[in-house]
């Protein structure tokens, strides 16, 4: 049986007001997270589910989940928020889409 990361993947921003969310998509396989607008120079914050207990709740992800979670925040900063950079806590799954700051 083949074992290989599969090469269609796909992100869906899904908008409903101040919240949504975003579906990741890997062959016949995927899942979603919650987001919703932030303040200050937080744009977005992006709730995944945290480190612990990920590959049992995605065997056809387990090991891969800064994969995964890279590939998201790639594709979100790419379509929606290309000003940002993002701040993972790996521990409790909270992802922060952060305005850059201006340099002189």
């Amino acid at each position: 049986m083949d074992k290989s990361v599969p090469n269609d993947w796909s992100v869906e921003i899904v908008t409903n007001g101040p919240y949504g969310q975003i579906l990741y998509h890997e062959g016949s396989d995927g899942t979603s997270f919650f987001w919703q607008f932030g303040g200050g120079d937080i744009v977005a914050i992006v709730h995944v589910d945290p480190a612990q207990g990920w590959n049992e709740k995605y065997p056809w992800a387990a090991g891969r989940r800064r994969e995964v979670l890279g590939r998201m925040i790639e594709e979100v900063i790419r379509k929606k928020a290309p000003t940002c950079t993002a701040d993972v806590d790996e521990t409790s799954g909270v992802i922060c889409l952060r305005e850059r700051k201006q340099t002189d």
